[in-house]
């Protein structure tokens, strides 16, 4: 299918795109990728989102290079039915994806401060759909930390954790909300698993 199917033909949620020789974005070609969640494999994909306002959001799509987790386009509809192709320095409202990804990266692709709920609300429907859970528990656990909500970030941390973290860095993250709960001992020993992992004081 097109890209300019999109808001007619599919509820689909991830798309791989296999044809971008046209000059107009709207007639790359696109094939649904059968997954519940961003692929971490290499490519460039079009995903469903949401364009995130203060009190509300509106579906969209972006593109996304993974595994850099780069958006640059974002497919809009225009109120008709018809898909807008904006750049997303052109987007008065953060967009970020309705699906959580396998890969890791930056964890602000979810993060909407004005409006943090729908990220995180995306995030935990990942974490119980996740096969390696790791990925999607430290984005997840990292706007929560962001949000103050030290208690559920410890939780998304402990499921990075036994899943097989990312870093040494996740154990000290572990380590500082511990520590800033009043949770001395288990913030020692955060701390000794992120020094024998790799950290640095």
């Amino acid at each position: 299918m097109k890209i300019a199917d999109l808001f007619t033909e599919t509820d689909a949620l991830v798309f791989v795109i296999t044809q971008s020789d046209a000059a107009d974005i709207l007639d790359w070609d696109i094939e649904v990728v059968e997954t519940a969640l961003i692929p971490a494999e290499y490519g460039t994909y079009l995903v469903k989102g949401m364009q995130v306002f203060p009190s509300a959001a509106l579906n969209c799509y972006l593109m996304l290079a993974i595994p850099e987790r780069i958006v640059e386009t974002v497919i809009l509809n225009d109120g008709i039915g018809m898909p807008a192709v904006r750049p997303i320095y052109d987007i008065p409202f953060r967009v970020i994806p309705s699906v959580a990804a396998e890969c890791y990266g930056n964890y602000e692709l979810y993060y909407v401060k004005e409006n943090p709920a729908p990220g995180i609300d995306v995030l935990r429907a990942g974490l119980d759909k996740a096969v390696d859970k790791s990925p999607v528990a430290e984005d997840l656990g990292y706007i929560l930390r962001d949000e103050g909500r030290l208690e559920e970030a410890i939780e998304a941390f402990l499921v990075s954790i036994a899943s097989g973290p990312s870093s040494e860095f996740v154990f000290l993250e572990l380590s500082l909300l511990y520590q800033q709960t009043g949770q001395t001992e288990l913030s020692s020993s955060y701390h000794q698993l992120y020094m024998e992992n790799g950290g640095a004081d």
